[in-house]
């Protein structure tokens, strides 16, 4: 007899997982010139991601700021029942001091009332596409004691290389050039997602430095501004 043999073939999973692309060459979101990534600096940038080995994306969840105020002191604190008053002496004869007031007696002035400070929006704007799709709102909240925050609502942008949070002189729609002449850094983007907050100098003019920018410090590149409004 004759027997026939065949070969079995054992096919093993050759699995990867590549993640998109972070950059590609093409016309800026915003179709203002100069916003254009080129061939060559989109590849600089995914070079330099791949080298930092960052994410696609980089989410946070900040809380509202905490923004004691000058009355935190007066403000119980969670979880601690306020003291009673003590009560009124009872079946005491009225002295010299208890007397009631004559013609010549001045009312004494009672001290105001101290009140719990109230965050505030002092200003907010929209972020527009710049040299990457960029969509949220910025708002500066202010308690009255002179400290304030830049907050990001619903913010999302593409991640990138060397990300930093200005303040800008320059107007949202400025040349690219333009946003790091004349600027306040307040620090790294802490994520290309989510809601975030970024303490501002005291005493920094917000109508002279009216433009948040997302600048990549690395390449020169604005990915998104927002124009902030008093009010």
């Amino acid at each position: 007899m004759f027997g026939f043999f065949a070969f079995q073939t054992y096919f093993q999973d050759d699995e990867v997982d590549e993640a998109l692309p972070f950059f590609t060459a093409g016309p800026a979101p915003s179709g203002i010139e100069g916003d254009e990534t080129t061939e060559d600096m989109a590849k600089a940038m995914n070079e330099a991601m791949a080298d930092d080995d960052m994410p696609m994306v980089e989410e946070v969840d900040e809380p509202m700021p905490d923004m004691p105020g000058p009355a935190t002191s007066q403000v119980a604190k969670p979880g601690v029942e306020p003291s009673e008053p003590a009560e009124a002496a009872t079946d005491t004869q009225p002295t010299e001091e208890t007397q009631p007031a004559t013609e010549d007696t001045q009312p004494t002035e009672t001290e105001p009332a101290t009140t719990q400070p109230e965050i505030i929006v002092e200003a907010s704007g929209s972020f527009i596409d710049r040299s990457h799709p960029t969509a949220g709102s910025a708002v500066v909240l202010g308690d009255g004691s002179g400290q304030r925050f830049l907050r990001f609502e619903d913010f999302r942008t593409d991640n990138g290389p060397d990300l930093n949070v200005y303040l800008s002189a320059a107007p949202p729609d400025a040349p690219a050039g333009e946003f790091d002449n004349d600027f306040v850094d307040l620090g790294d983007l802490k994520g290309n997602v989510g809601s975030q907050n970024y303490e501002i100098p005291v005493g920094l003019d917000l109508d002279h430095y009216s433009t948040v920018a997302i600048w990549c410090v690395r390449f020169s590149v604005v990915f998104g501004t927002a124009e902030l409004t008093a009010g």
